[in-house]
C-alpha cells in the first residue's frame, strides 16, 4: 500500500459510510411517508356504510361498532396500519426477506378531527351541499328559496286572534245596540256563519284534514336524541374547507332533506319515524305530533292568503250579501260590516280545512288564488265538514312537498341541521349492527402525528392531514 493510498483511504471510507447513512435515512423517510399515507387511506377506506348508502355521505365511525366512539379507537386503527406496512415480512411470508429499517410505529395522535355536528353542524353542511352542487347545480335550490321567500310573507300571521278579535267585536256591538234599543233582549245572539265553522277549530287538525287516511303512529325516544343531549366535540371543518353559508347553500340543503329524507305520502322504508321532514320542521317525538303541527302552521299560511283573496275577490258580494240579511233580521244595518268580516274569516277557514285535505291527498294549491281554483261554495260553508273530498285538482299550485321545503326555508337552515342530525342517528340505529350509532362519532377529516423509530437508531416524525374530498 502506497502512502498516497493509505492518506485517501480513511477520506473515501467517511465518504462512503456518509452516502450509505444519508441513503438509509432517505429510505427510511420516504418509507414512513408511504406507510403514513397507506395507513391513512386505510382509515378513510374505513367509512361508515349505511351513512353512505343512505345519506351518500362519507364519514369514519370512531365507535368501529363499539357502544363508545373515540378519537382513540382511530389511532389504534391507524397504528395497526403503520405496523403492518412497516414491517410486511411480519404479515406475509417472504422467504430471505430482510428488514433493512427497523421500524416501528412509536405513537399516533389525532391532532384534529372534524366531527358533523361541529359548529351547531356546520361540518354535516358542508358535506351536504358539497354532494348536492355534483348531482344537482343549484336550479333546484333556488326553486326552493324562490317559494320560500314567497311563503314567508304570510307565515306569522295570527289569524286565530284575527278572528277572535273579528267576531268579539262584532259580538260586542250586537249587545251594545240590543241593550239600547230593546228593553225587554233576553240576551241571546242570533247564530252567525262564524258560530258554526268555529268550533271545529278546537278540534284536532287531522281529524279533517286527515280523514280516512292511515297515519303512522311511530315516535323515537326524546331524551337520546343529539338536538338534546351533550355531544361529543371536534375541531370543526379542516382547511381549505369553508363553512358552506349563503342562501345558495340554505337551499341546496332543503334539497337534500327533501330528496333522503320521508314524509306523508312519501315515506321512507325502515325509518325510525314515517314523517321525517315534519320531524326536522317540529322536531317532536311523534309522527302524529309532527304532521299535526305541520298541518296547523299550514292551515294559518293557507288562512291569511285565502283570507287575502277573499277581500280582493268577486265572491266577497257572496259574504256581503249573506251579512246583509243578517243585519236586517236583526234589525241593526250598522253591524253589516262587521258581520261580513266574520263570515269572510269563517269561509277562508273552511277552504284552508279543504287545502290541507288535498296537500295530503297528494294534490296540489297554489299558495295564492284565482276565483278558478276556490273550492268552497258559500252555500256549503256551513257544512263544509261533509263536502271536503269535493273539490278540483289545480294544475299550477305547490304540491306538498313543495309547501314543505318553503317551510324547511322559513325555519331556516340551524333549525333542519339539527333535525336532520337526530333523522340520520335515528334511521342508522335500526340498521344490523348500528344500535348504539351515535351521529357525533363520526369524523370527515383528520390531521395526524405518527412518530416511528428505528431499531438501527434514529426518530422520525410526520404529519398528514387527510379527508374526504
Amino acid at each position: 500500500m502506497t502512502v498516497y493510498l493509505a492518506l485517501i483511504t480513511g477520506v473515501l471510507l467517511s465518504l462512503i459510510l456518509a452516502v450509505i447513512e444519508g441513503a438509509r435515512i432517505g429510505t427510511i423517510r420516504m418509507h414512513v411517508e408511504c406507510c403514513a399515507d397507506m395507513a391513512l387511506d386505510s382509515a378513510l377506506a374505513q367509512y361508515h356504510r349505511e351513512m353512505l348508502e343512505q345519506y351518500e355521505l362519507f364519514f369514519i365511525d370512531t365507535s368501529y361498532g363499539s357502544p363508545d366512539p373515540s378519537f382513540h379507537r382511530t389511532e389504534e386503527q391507524i397504528f395497526s396500519y403503520m405496523e403492518k406496512n412497516l414491517r410486511p415480512q411480519e404479515e406475509f411470508s417472504v422467504p430471505l426477506a430482510k428488514d433493512l429499517t427497523g421500524l416501528s410505529t412509536d405513537s399516533v395522535q389525532l391532532l384534529r378531527a372534524g366531527v358533523p355536528s361541529d359548529d351547531a353542524g356546520a361540518v354535516l353542511k358542508y358535506h351536504i351541499v358539497e354532494y348536492m352542487k355534483d348531482i344537482s347545480g343549484l336550479s333546484l335550490a333556488e326553486a326552493i328559496l324562490s317559494r320560500g321567500q314567497q311563503m314567508e310573507g304570510w307565515q306569522g300571521r295570527d289569524m286565530e286572534g284575527e278572528w277572535d278579535r273579528a267576531d268579539a267585536a262584532m259580538k260586542e256591538e250586537i249587545i251594545s245596540r240590543k241593550r239600547l234599543t230593546d228593553e225587554n233582549w233576553d240576551g241571546q245572539i242570533p247564530e252567525t256563519p262564524s258560530d258554526a265553522v268555529r268550533p271545529t277549530r278546537s278540534e284536532n287538525i287531522l281529524g279533517a284534514a286527515a280523514q280516512g287516511m292511515a297515519l303512522s303512529a311511530a315516535s323515537i325516544p326524546g331524551a337520546s336524541r343529539p338536538s338534546v343531549r351533550g355531544l361529543n366535540q371536534g375541531t370543526g371543518l379542516t382547511e381549505p374547507a369553508q363553512p358552506a353559508d349563503g342562501a345558495a347553500a340554505d337551499g341546496l340543503l332543503y334539497a337534500y332533506i327533501l330528496d333522503k329524507c320521508g314524509y306523508l305520502g312519501q315515506e321512507k322504508e325502515n325509518s325510525a319515524l314515517a314523517y321525517e321532514v315534519e320531524y326536522i320542521l317540529q322536531q317532536e317525538t311523534s309522527d302524529r305530533q309532527n304532521l299535526e303541527k305541520t298541518a296547523r302552521e299550514l292551515l294559518l299560511i293557507r288562512e291569511a292568503a285565502n283570507i287575502a283573496f277573499l277581500l280582493g275577490s268577486g265572491l266577497r258580494a257572496q259574504a256581503a250579501e249573506a251579512a246583509s240579511v243578517i243585519a236586517a233580521l236583526l234589525l241593526m244595518p250598522e253591524i253589516e260590516t262587521a258581520v261580513e268580516l266574520v263570515i269572510l274569516f269563517s269561509w277562508a277557514y273552511a277552504e284552508s280545512i279543504k287545502d290541507i285535505r288535498i296537500l295530503f291527498r297528494g294534490g296540489k294549491v297554489p299558495l295564492v288564488k284565482g276565483e278558478g281554483d276556490w273550492n268552497t261554495p258559500f252555500s256549503q260553508l256551513l257544512t263544509y265538514r261533509s263536502h271536503l273530498n269535493a273539490y278540483h285538482a289545480s294544475e299550477t299550485g305547490w304540491s306538498y312537498r313543495e309547501y314543505l321545503g318553503a317551510l324547511l326555508f322559513c325555519h331556516g337552515a340551524d333549525h333542519a341541521v339539527t333535525g336532520l342530525m337526530d333523522v340520520m342517528e335515528s334511521d342508522i340505529r335500526r340498521t344490523d349492527g348500528n344500535a348504539s350509532f351515535r351521529i357525533d362519532g363520526l369524523i370527515d377529516s383528520m390531521e395526524a402525528e405518527i412518530s416511528v423509530t428505528s431499531r438501527f437508531g434514529g426518530s422520525y416524525r410526520i404529519r398528514r392531514i387527510y379527508t374526504y374530498e
